[in-house]
């Protein structure tokens, strides 16, 4: 229902600004000195696409040799983005900031509602960015994540590994649906995961290499990528991955930029290069890695060089209109992020075997005690 009710306001919204017509920026209109300082992630180079820094490098020089102004990129470890749209930062503040895979509304994130057309986007991908009634990003990508297995194994759910300290082994299943990040939702998921596929056995990777394991999850887009172009003997199935109240699905969130604080033309000069920074990672995302543009026109992208069979695809869009995935601000987010980190340790030595359920229980409700959400 939340996510109708927003996508209904946006659409309202920019129905109404639809009414002002907008130039910003004109290319014959030189901006000066004004400087638009970028922070992006390094990403990984995969075969079948070009290095994505190269693409950045080509866009942002575009940019401003088009509109006469001073572009700087810093490439940041996606801890050190995660901070600054925390709060936790001090120096200098960029204007285009980069929201890494685990989005959230950062402080003194800007609403971009009059300033994006939302027939450029799709749906999903712009409603993601909706909160409270105004939209906060601009969408690049949609990733995902989801249960890879060996198409020649048997459908049974042991010989199973799972990346028990990842973000998504808790974010998918404790975002969005029944389960909370709450203790008992905590404790029925961890007993879930044991019962289903068994004690916790590391590292993974080695494990799945030797053919020891014939299933992984959560896996991210980059990870299902590396096992396809590494498996020479076998397809790997693209999978949604299973629940305790059993309905498969997959994750998913939407990458985008975002716009910290500045005056007018200097946020208005950010968006208008934020919305070409979205569309060039939404294309390499596309094909390095097989993520769903948000861009519409980059869609095809998607179809044609991702690798995925139509059946893949059309299980990944469906999975996404149905998952109810939206954006948290920087309150909830951080809560989330202490939880996970707070509850992990314990996690890890039930599901090795090392403590009993209930010396698991109590590890869980002490890690809890103190965190101010419970």
């Amino acid at each position: 229902m939340r996510r109708e009710i927003a996508g209904l306001v946006l659409l309202i919204t920019l129905l109404l600004c639809g009414c002002k017509e907008r130039t910003w920026p004109p290319s014959e209109v030189s901006l000066g000195d004004m400087k638009i300082v970028v922070w992006d992630v390094k990403e990984p180079h995969l075969p079948g696409a070009p290095p994505y820094s190269e693409l950045l490098s080509l866009v942002v020089e575009n940019y401003a040799n088009e509109h006469g102004a001073i572009v700087e990129v810093e490439f940041k470890s996606r801890q050190e983005i995660e901070n600054l749209l925390l709060g936790n930062h001090q120096g200098e503040v960029p204007s285009v900031v980069f929201s890494t895979e685990w989005p959230f509304m950062g402080e003194g994130t800007q609403d971009l509602t009059a300033m994006i057309k939302a027939g450029d986007y799709l749906e999903d991908a712009l409603s993601f960015w909706v909160y409270d009634g105004k939209l906060m990003g601009i969408p690049s990508y949609i990733h995902w994540l989801c249960l890879a297995k060996r198409a020649a194994s048997d459908d049974s759910p042991g010989a199973a590994g799972y990346f028990l300290t990842a973000p998504g082994f808790l974010h998918s299943a404790l975002d969005y649906g029944c389960m909370d990040w709450a203790e008992q939702d905590i404790c029925d998921y961890v007993e879930w995961v044991k019962d289903t596929y068994g004690l916790y056995s590391e590292p993974v990777l080695d494990l799945w290499e030797r053919n020891q394991i014939s299933t992984l999850y959560p896996v991210t887009p980059h990870l299902f990528r590396w096992l396809r172009l590494s498996e020479k003997d076998c397809e790997i199935e693209m999978l949604p991955m299973d629940t305790p109240q059993g309905e498969a699905r997959f994750y998913f969130s939407v990458p985008g930029y975002v716009i910290l604080a500045g005056s007018q033309e200097e946020v208005e000069c950010a968006v208008e290069l934020a919305k070409l920074l979205a569309a060039s990672k939404g294309r390499w995302a596309a094909r390095a890695v097989g993520c769903i543009p948000a861009h519409v026109h980059d869609v095809p992208v998607f179809d044609l060089e991702s690798g995925f069979t139509r059946e893949e695809r059309v299980n990944l869009v469906a999975g996404l209109r149905d998952s109810g995935a939206c954006v948290v601000d920087w309150v909830e987010f951080g809560s989330r992020s202490n939880i996970r980190l707070a509850v992990t340790p314990a996690i890890e030595r039930y599901l090795s075997g090392s403590t009993g359920r209930r010396e698991f229980e109590e590890s869980i409700r002490s890690a809890l005690k103190g965190h101010t959400s419970q």
